[in-house]
């Protein structure tokens, strides 16, 4: 039987020191989860510390930007007060000058080559119907319708510089 007594004091043994290692193995693992949880709680701590610092320097330009937007309203209120102020004199200008001398002595050039117009083309067709009542006289008809339409070309080139002139822009009608 003494083979049988020391088989069991081995076995007691071996059951004793497996006992040991289950203690070791999870204290150890109860350490490495400790070290875990508090790694990934520091980490998580300081990536929400993080989001408020890019918050603050995200705020300082959008700070900066609504300041920059409040000065451009107040510049661009500035211009239009300015703008309509300029209108406003534009128009006495335009005033004075519909009633100045100048302008209506420019009307009053225009009005006349109009009529030194309409006379010559009346003159003209007067000439043009005289020749055809007198055969010796068609000569003398081509030879003067020339000259009226020379009259009547300079005329019109007056006229356009005249209100050339008064506008400053070219005349818009074709010359004939």
């Amino acid at each position: 039987m003494p083979t049988k007594t020391n088989n069991t004091p081995k076995k007691e043994e071996e059951i004793s020191t497996p006992k040991k290692k289950p203690k070791t193995l999870l204290i150890t693992f109860f350490a490495c989860f400790l070290l875990s949880v508090g790694s990934s709680s520091s980490i998580t701590f300081y990536l929400m510390q993080s989001p408020s610092t890019e918050e603050s320097i995200a705020t300082n330009p959008l700070v900066e930007q609504s300041n920059t937007i409040d000065l451009l309203q107040k510049s661009l209120s500035q211009q239009e007060e300015k703008i309509q102020a300029m209108e406003q004199q534009a128009e006495v200008l335009k005033l004075y000058l519909r009633h100045s001398s100048s302008t209506a002595l420019k009307n009053i050039l225009i009005d006349q080559e109009q009529n030194i117009q309409a006379y010559l083309k009346v003159m003209k067709s007067a000439m043009a119907e005289l020749s055809v009542l007198s055969s010796r006289t068609i000569d003398w008809n081509e030879k003067y319708q020339y000259q009226l339409d020379l009259a009547l070309k300079g005329s019109l080139e007056r006229e356009d510089l005249l209100k050339l002139l008064k506008t400053g822009e070219p005349n818009e009608q074709p010359s004939p």
